[in-house]
């Protein structure tokens, strides 16, 4: 099932990616729990399917462009650690922002569940069981 976790995973991060929300609501639990309370601005959770439309409409409000882009997964039972590089185009400002962070999905009967969002790359590792939440490759 792992592979297929990934995969799930995966393309959840192009779906975000591309503005295609309702692919990415197709592949979440109607109960899906999006926790960003991580975040510096606006630190909040979201709830359900209106709750990732929710999300999006509000960093489209603040952001002209966003990306997640992933750089590594991980996989722990039925977690799937996402190491990314966030950046973002502010709207009217043109404020550059760029900062590598961590998402940790949970995925249960081959649906995203819930996905945790970490400033900090280790503490994704870490909460995922992943050991001492090293990132380097070796």
């Amino acid at each position: 099932m792992s592979q297929e976790n990934l995969e799930l995973v995966g393309l959840a991060h192009e779906h975000l990616n591309e503005g295609d929300i309702n692919g990415l609501i197709a592949l979440c639990d109607s109960d899906f729990e999006l926790d960003m309370s991580a975040r510096v601005l606006n630190p909040e959770t979201y709830r359900g399917h209106e709750g990732i439309r929710r999300f999006y409409r509000e960093v489209s409000e603040v952001w002209e462009k966003f990306r997640w882009e992933p750089l590594r997964f991980f996989e722990a039972a039925d977690k799937v650690v996402v190491l990314l590089h966030s950046h973002g185009r502010g709207k009217g400002s043109g404020l550059e922002m760029a900062r590598d962070a961590a998402m940790v999905w949970t995925v249960g009967e081959g649906r995203a569940v819930s996905v945790r969002f970490y400033t900090n790359q280790a503490e994704a590792l870490v909460a995922a069981g992943l050991g001492s939440g090293s990132t380097d490759s070796d």
